[in-house]
């Protein structure tokens, strides 16, 4: 099991973590694949482009012809459902799409929309391939990444299927939780995509965030939430869903 720890101020909330909780508190962990100093080289070897929040950067169905890495933003990963679409995951500076269906010649599976304002980096197939080619580490690091996705939608799987509501969503909240301009932890996710995220129903997401926010584990405000307590939280989740 990993060990991440953050040394924090006495004066600032404790973000003392085990395991892999809050992962995104560490900038390294946080961009996943590439660190700041590689997407400024990596812009020599793609083309950078720029969205909007709301633009589909990438639609379902469609062929794939470029990998793209989010240089700075967020895009959030959406299937189109019956009932519309669903977000299935969140991809923030660092991470990458398009990657795992260009290896398998495969469409598009979901809609890449930025959540946020959103730079990113396309690859060419022939770019990429050089890219990979020329540094060992880089394809070793890249292969993790893929490894990391498919464990992380793993390990969420088991979470949705194995914990009561106030588990799965205390799980999400220490999953994605992100540092805040004033050091705060903050997931900044609505109740339904956090609700499409696990496959619950958003009255029952904003009840059982109510129900930690009464407990002072959480402070909830409109579109965000800030985690108070990581321990408390990480008690509510309890124990890790796989080893």
């Amino acid at each position: 099991m990993r060990q991440d720890a953050h040394v924090s101020h006495p004066d600032q909330p404790r973000r003392e973590v085990h395991g892999r909780w809050i992962s995104a508190v560490s900038a390294e962990r946080n961009l996943g694949l590439l660190r700041r100093n590689e997407l400024a080289q990596l812009r020599r070897f793609g083309t950078v482009h720029y969205a909007d929040a709301g633009t589909v950067v990438a639609a379902s169905g469609s062929r794939v012809t470029h990998v793209q890495v989010v240089s700075d933003g967020e895009l959030e990963l959406r299937a189109r459902l019956d009932q519309g679409r669903a977000t299935m995951a969140v991809v923030r500076t660092g991470g990458v799409i398009a990657d795992i269906p260009l290896l398998l010649n495969a469409p598009m599976p979901f809609d890449a929309i930025a959540s946020r304002d959103t730079e990113c980096i396309k690859l060419s197939r022939q770019r990429w391939t050089e890219l990979l080619t020329s540094s060992p580490d880089l394809a070793l690091r890249w292969m993790a990444s893929i490894a990391r996705r498919l464990d992380d939608d793993r390990r969420r799987l088991v979470v949705v299927t194995s914990k009561p509501l106030v588990g799965q969503v205390a799980y999400l909240l220490l999953d994605l939780a992100e540092e805040g301009p004033a050091g705060e932890l903050v997931v900044k996710l609505s109740h339904m995509t956090i609700a499409y995220l696990l496959g619950a129903r958003r009255q029952s997401v904003t009840r059982v965030v109510g129900e930690l926010k009464r407990r002072r584990l959480i402070d909830a405000r409109y579109g965000h939430t800030v985690i108070l307590d990581v321990d408390g939280l990480r008690e509510v989740m309890g124990s890790e869903p796989l080893p």
